[in-house]
């Protein structure tokens, strides 16, 4: 009986210790409660990009408003999705796709949207773009490339 509990309390340790080290060493763990008892929802963006993975706290962006009085695609007070998921339906309705929808990662793509100075807008620009002009006129987040991407993330981080 006593052989039966010690293996399995090493097997315990064995799933815990890299559990407890990767929340560590990339901040909040997948499925950890937000003070409000909610799930945070953490999305992996770019998880097989040169620069590394960047985990993206949706729950901690879902009611921001940029600051930014210039920002292409201006939030509306109770409507902060819309900074972010700018498409709006034929009714005004805030629509709530995933960038790569319209944004494709293809470079010369003819679906891409252009900005205002008539340049094509990739996925991979179209992050940058909206996350480090946010952070930047929020004076609030990452605005380096390390600051968001996390190089050498071990393979079991991202299943």
């Amino acid at each position: 009986m006593k052989l039966k509990l010690a293996v399995l309390i090493i097997y315990g340790l064995g799933l815990a210790i890299p559990v407890a080290v990767g929340a560590s060493m990339f901040g909040a763990p997948i499925d950890q409660q937000t003070d409000s008892g909610r799930a945070q929802k953490i999305i992996r963006l770019d998880e097989k990009g040169r620069r590394g993975v960047v985990f993206f706290d949706h729950t901690g962006h879902e009611s921001f408003i940029s600051p930014d009085a210039t920002v292409a695609h201006p939030a509306k007070k109770g409507a902060a999705c819309s900074g972010c998921h700018h498409s709006i339906s034929a009714r005004g309705i805030p629509e709530l796709y995933k960038c790569n929808v319209c944004h494709h990662r293809k470079d010369g793509d003819p679906r891409n949207p252009k900005n205002r100075d008539f340049d094509e807008v990739m996925a991979e620009r179209a992050f940058h773009d909206s996350c480090i002009e946010c952070h930047r006129a929020a004076e609030k987040g990452p605005t380096t490339c390390g600051g968001c991407h996390k190089p050498g993330v071990p393979p079991a981080a991202l299943k």
